[in-house]
């Protein structure tokens, strides 16, 4: 009897274990279906989601800002004494005016260069075409004619200005001393081979290009003349060397001159 009552105690136990273990199994697939169904929901939604997220906002820190600023406002005070100085300009009897200055250690016969770049100013075959002349005046010019130290010409404007070039900022029209002294690669290893004569008229017309309101050429076809306005001393680019300003070029916004 006892026997009997105990098996029949143990079956229930193991029945009802059985029955635990179901709803167990049961209640986990439950859950499992309904995190199944959420992680779906989430997906038909991510697109909506990653739409209104905002990207955020970067900002340059303070010093770099500072920076940035300060060369935008550099290039913007460049370009407003250039067009002061261009519209300052009032060709009187066909002269144009313009003083000589150095900068730093000058190396260079600072007399001969004077002379020279009257000279290639003045030269029938240059800017004089337009119907003017140039003449040097001890200051107060037009423009200021500068033969600088190389290190020094990019005190007149770091961000456009090197040691390697020579460059015009505004009323300067700067001639970097290596250059006049040793002409450019460029110029040198052309064949045939360019004077340091003509690279000094042309250094000089091209600057003084700039100042007279033109902006760099290229090459117009392989050995054809360069523009006087092509960056001559960096490369010819198939171009054969001109010191000269072409007939195209005889122009000048700045003296109002087409």
């Amino acid at each position: 009897m006892r026997l009997r009552l105990f098996t029949v105690i143990l079956a229930g136990l193991l029945i009802g274990a059985g029955l635990v273990s179901v709803n167990v199994q049961a209640a986990d697939k439950k859950d499992t279906l309904k995190a199944i169904s959420s992680s779906l929901e989430s997906l038909r939604t991510l697109p909506e989601v990653i739409s209104s997220v905002k990207s955020p906002e970067i900002t340059n820190p303070e010093w770099l800002q500072a920076e940035l600023d300060a060369e935008s406002a550099a290039k913007a005070a460049a370009l407003a004494e250039q067009q002061a100085a261009a519209r300052a300009v009032s060709v009187v009897n066909n002269t144009v005016t313009y003083d000589v200055d150095t900068k730093g250690t000058i190396t260079a016969d600072f007399a001969e260069f004077k002379t020279f770049a009257n000279q290639t100013l003045n030269d029938g075959r240059g800017w004089a075409r337009m119907g003017v002349s140039f003449q040097e005046v001890g200051s107060g010019g037009d423009f200021t004619l500068v033969l600088s130290e190389a290190s020094q010409v990019p005190s007149f404007y770091p961000s456009v200005c090197s040691v390697d070039w020579s460059c015009t900022v505004g009323r300067y029209v700067i001639i970097n001393q290596d250059r006049w002294l040793g002409a450019s690669d460029a110029w040198n290893n052309a064949q045939p081979r360019g004077s340091l004569r003509d690279y000094r008229n042309m250094v000089i017309n091209h600057e003084t290009g700039h100042w007279l309101g033109h902006g760099h050429l290229g090459c117009g076809g392989a050995g054809q003349l360069a523009p006087i306005m092509q960056q001559q001393s960096i490369d010819l680019q198939g171009c054969a060397f001109n010191p000269w300003p072409l007939s195209s070029e005889i122009w000048s916004s700045t003296l109002g001159i087409r």
